[in-house]
């Protein structure tokens, strides 16, 4: 058994290789024979994320990171901020985790991926990719002393585990030098297993919506089986819940660029809805939330340029976060420039 020195230093530690992996997700070509196929993207890091991840996933997704470093009208909105993943101002924690580790979340983690199944968001499963020195992070656990960490190894990889004040177990593990593994302890154990495997072939539903990512390399998220989520949805609530009622599924990618971020989203209706019907209950929506907007010229701006029509099975929504909004947004939500 390891433990850990303090609260914040585990805080560091597994927010690193875990639950910040979530924040990245908060923030697609290849062979049509696999998951990696039109729409998310073949790279070597896409590929095999996606044959580890939980094959039987409602949602998945991933967030470059390194392209979002890379983002001028990223950096002119949040300042010294950085992604706001990690703020290592005023912790002596976080400095000597950095110190002792190598790793800077903010700066050496490239990617993450996320795969998590219906009603099950505690057993969401995470790979992320950067540059992490084993030797250093395993030295860093071994040597902290307040908060408990099982050190095991399956099929040879070290895997690090802890247990919540619920009984949940879960942790990371050290995959390489370049990925890291998270989740909880039996999905960390099948994603183990799964390491240098090829992915399946995807269904053919979530076929349908990794097609419809349109930019890979940026962040895309996706999430099918609205319909099996049985969800009622208020007849006074929303127009982006009752959008979501006639939905199977919800796909929405952006890009990383130096003016601002474009945003494509679709919403792929259910056989008896209709995407035209659909499609005005979103343009209601936008026209509500510009009635709210009046004193924020940032997101009328951002609104206007909003296009919504009705494609094929479902809607499509395009639209484009400028700098000024994005600093707006940051600002207003307790962010300093």
């Amino acid at each position: 058994m390891i433990t850990a020195r303090s609260h914040a230093a585990r805080i560091a530690l597994l927010g690193a290789f875990g639950g910040l992996l979530i924040a990245g997700i908060a923030l697609g070509s290849g062979c049509s024979d696999s998951v990696a196929a039109p729409g998310i993207g073949s790279s070597a890091q896409t590929t095999d994320a996606l044959a580890v991840l939980p094959r039987d996933a409602d949602v998945f997704g991933m967030t470059n990171l390194a392209e979002a470093r890379d983002s001028q009208a990223l950096a002119a909105a949040l300042g010294e901020t950085g992604l706001g993943m990690v703020s290592g101002t005023g912790s002596e924690d976080f400095e000597a985790f950095v110190r002792l580790t190598g790793f800077d979340p903010s700066e050496d983690l490239d990617r993450v991926y996320v795969a998590a199944r219906e009603g099950q968001p505690k057993r969401a499963a995470f790979v992320a990719y950067g540059r992490f020195d084993r030797e250093r992070i395993e030295q860093y656990v071994s040597d902290q002393s307040d908060v408990a960490f099982e050190v095991s190894e399956i099929d040879g990889v070290p895997v690090y585990l802890t247990t919540s004040d619920d009984g949940e177990r879960g942790g990371f593990a050290l995959a390489n030098d370049e990925m890291v593994l998270a989740g909880d302890e039996a999905t960390l154990a099948d994603m183990i297993r799964r390491l240098g495997t090829t992915p399946p072939p995807a269904d053919a539903e979530l076929q349908v919506l990794f097609d419809r990512v349109a930019f890979p390399d940026g962040a895309w998220f996706v999430a099918r089986g609205f319909d099996r989520a049985g969800r009622h949805v208020p007849a006074e609530a929303p127009p982006s819940a009752m959008a979501a009622q006639a939905a199977e599924g919800f796909v929405v990618s952006m890009n990383f660029e130096g003016d601002g971020i474009p945003v494509r989203a679709f919403l792929k209706t259910k056989p008896e809805a209709s995407a035209d019907d659909v499609a005005d209950v979103v343009r209601g929506g936008i026209s509500a939330a510009r009635s709210g907007m009046k004193d924020r010229p940032s997101a009328l701006d951002v609104l206007d340029r909003v296009e919504v029509e009705a494609e094929g099975d479902g809607v499509r929504v395009e639209g484009f976060l400028t700098s000024a909004f994005l600093a707006d947004a940051h600002e207003s939500g307790g962010g300093r420039r």
